[in-house]
């Protein structure tokens, strides 16, 4: 049983009749017969018994009727849905991103569709860790990434701009009245930071080492919220992203550093080789061209 004997017993019922059948579906009468025929014989049923020029259904075909039609209505809403899931006006862009880029990915989003028009793509977001993104792009849970690079041989990546890293310290810290600060000065500082897993703990061991800073850590966390709750708490201050301290919801104080510290690039990444839908290509294509996109939204919210 394949699908165009479904489509031809489908026709044949409908029409009731074989020849315009095989017009309607373009073939010779005798090949639908013969395709209907090996159909009954593998079902080990009769479907239709002939009137005069016209046939009927058995109770058979009848019944074996209702589940063709169920069945090839389903698929072809599937592929109605799938022609919208590609489509580079309707299509579907999941995306991943750091929770520091929560504000960015929006602006990026209207800028598309500013400049593109195609303000009928399905966008579907997962803030995720970093290490969570990584899993998520590799098992296809996710067509693009706003992250820090992967050394992954499978992911590629363009740079789209990079971040700042600030000092985040409590409303009530000394330090708070300052504009910026020296690391070498927080010796001794009890310091909040992220979980060895998320990727960004590597880069901020690297900016403690740069300065020769040892820090005393009393809490790790996965996510910029949960930091900054802790650092407004009074359990200690943290380097961060820029981004992710601009919330007004937490009494904390952020702070330049003054010190030649390392770069944190943020980039845009997909896994290498894997089937894009043209929705998805658009938008990436979109992102990687119009330049360092993450430049403009910091202007913007200066």
């Amino acid at each position: 049983m394949n699908l165009q004997q479904l489509y031809y017993f489908k026709t044949i019922a409908d029409l009731e009749h074989y020849t315009k059948a095989s017009q309607q579906l373009n073939i010779s009468q005798s090949s639908l017969s013969h395709s209907i025929t090996d159909l009954e014989k593998e079902l080990g049923v009769s479907l239709f018994i002939r009137q005069g020029r016209n046939v009927k259904l058995t109770s058979c075909g009848a019944f074996f009727l209702d589940y063709v039609t169920r069945s090839l209505d389903i698929l072809d809403e599937g592929r109605s849905r799938l022609s919208d899931f590609i489509s580079p006006e309707t299509g579907r862009i999941s995306l991943s991103f750091l929770s520091s880029l929560s504000g960015f990915v929006p602006f990026l989003i209207s800028r598309f569709f500013q400049k593109t028009g195609k303000v009928q793509n399905h966008f579907r977001f997962d803030q995720v860790s970093t290490h969570t993104i990584e899993e998520y792009l590799l098992l296809g849970k996710t067509d693009l990434a706003f992250t820090t690079p992967f050394e992954q041989e499978e992911i590629e990546s363009v740079k789209i701009g990079s971040h700042q890293t600030i000092l985040v310290v409590p409303k009530n810290h000394p330090l708070a009245s300052r504009k910026s600060v020296n690391l070498t000065t927080l010796q001794g500082e009890t310091f909040i930071t992220y979980h060895p897993q998320c990727q960004i703990r590597g880069y901020i061991d690297q900016v403690f080492q740069s300065v020769d800073l040892t820090p005393k850590i009393s809490f790790e966390g996965f996510h910029d919220s949960v930091i900054l709750g802790a650092v407004a708490a009074g359990l200690g201050i943290a380097l961060m992203p820029e981004a992710a301290a601009e919330s007004s919801h937490y009494a904390t104080a952020a702070l330049a550093i003054e010190n030649d510290i390392p770069v944190r690039d943020i980039h845009i990444a997909w896994v290498k080789d894997r089937y894009m839908t043209p929705a998805v290509k658009n938008f990436r294509d979109f992102v990687i061209n119009s330049g360092q996109l993450l430049e403009d939204y910091k202007k913007q919210r200066i």
